[in-house]
């Protein structure tokens, strides 16, 4: 946050605006010091989960999150297990009013601990074309995707996912 202090010249000064001495360049760093751009930070606040799921054949299939309701959808060889699924969440924080852009990754492969892969692909956020921080520098959205399963895999799949914002 950034305060800036009035200091109202005396009646002395007042009177010769000409007397005054010109701005020097260190007063000019100064300002210029002041008006320092708000570095944007991002926090995910919740991890996408895609809960229990299970390969029923071996053709494989592909399950999605919506990155807005957080519904999960299967298809192919795959059978929903319950549980419950989420979809992902980050926070931004920055410069208020200030226009920035989200972006996610194609795809990621993700791992198991007995070494069977998947992988994370077409992922979204719920966010417009054009996203603008609030007048607190604040501006909260979901993300979701599709984790693609081949015939073979299974186990517990982990990975990250590399999510950047940029100023406009």
């Amino acid at each position: 946050m950034t305060a800036y202090l009035a200091i109202m010249p005396d009646r002395a000064q007042a009177q010769c605006r000409l007397c005054a001495d010109s701005p020097t360049s260190d007063s000019l760093s100064e300002a210029a010091a002041d008006k320092r751009e708000i570095p944007l930070q991002i926090e995910i606040t919740a991890n996408l989960d895609f809960s229990r799921i299970a390969m029923i054949g071996g053709n494989g299939g592909v399950v999605s999150i919506d990155p807005v309701s957080g519904a999960k959808q299967t298809s192919g060889s795959i059978a929903n297990l319950g549980g419950m699924s989420l979809h992902g969440e980050g926070r931004l924080t920055g410069e208020p009013g200030r226009n920035v852009r989200v972006s996610l990754p194609d795809r990621i492969q993700l791992s198991a601990p007995n070494g069977s892969t998947a992988d994370l692909e077409k992922l979204e956020t719920n966010l417009p074309a054009l996203a603008r921080l609030d007048p607190a520098g604040r501006l909260v959205f979901s993300f979701g995707g599709q984790l693609r399963l081949r015939g073979d895999a299974n186990g517990q799949f982990r990975g990250r996912i590399a999510i950047t914002a940029d100023y406009e």
